[in-house]
């Protein structure tokens, strides 16, 4: 009976099919209906066999949600720029949710506005804070040819992943670093 109810249907709306968009439309549909059939049959012999299997386990599953109920989750904190000095008082998303979160690696300069401290990333690239951004690219790219991972192809998996992190700490502190330049 499932066979034959699924076969009708398939078989009225391959005929809709041919009707309204062409019979060349039709005969290139037969491979998507012959799939929806085993689908449908398939899914249907399964729902017929272990209807009260699948109407149990979903009890089960509702009574234990109603004694057990989940405890509502906090909503989500949104941090957003505000419209008047956005680009001035916050470098990036990681300086702003450090101001925010009360991180102490913060400090403030004369005019009131949220500054990083980044001797850190002069430490990294191993330059002076009064240098000038010629000299930044020079040492930036002679630490980025000493550093780069391809270098490194025939080497152990930790000397690589060294290689990499430090690249990656080379490539933090000089876009910090650069953005003071512009």
């Amino acid at each position: 009976m499932l066979y034959t109810v699924t076969l009708t249907l398939l078989l009225i709306i391959w005929v809709l099919i041919a009707v309204n968009f062409g019979i060349n439309r039709a005969i290139a549909s037969i491979p998507f209906l012959f799939i929806m059939f085993i689908l449908v049959v398939f899914l249907g012999w399964f729902i017929l066999n272990f209807f009260w299997v699948i109407v149990l386990i979903w009890l089960i599953s509702y009574i234990n949600k109603s004694l057990n109920p989940r405890p509502k989750t906090k909503k989500r904190t949104y941090y957003y720029y505000s419209n008047t000095n956005s680009r001035n008082q916050y470098d990036n998303f990681e300086d702003f949710f450090r101001q925010n979160t009360g991180n102490n690696r913060t400090n403030y300069n004369s005019g009131g506005f949220y500054t990083e401290d980044k001797t850190k990333y002069y430490k990294v690239l191993g330059v002076q804070k009064g240098v000038s951004k010629e000299e930044l690219k020079k040492v930036y790219r002679n630490l980025v040819k000493q550093h780069h991972p391809d270098r490194f192809t025939s080497e152990t998996e930790e000397v690589k992943q060294y290689h990499e992190n430090k690249l990656k700490e080379i490539n933090e502190a000089y876009e910090k670093i650069l953005k003071d330049f512009s």
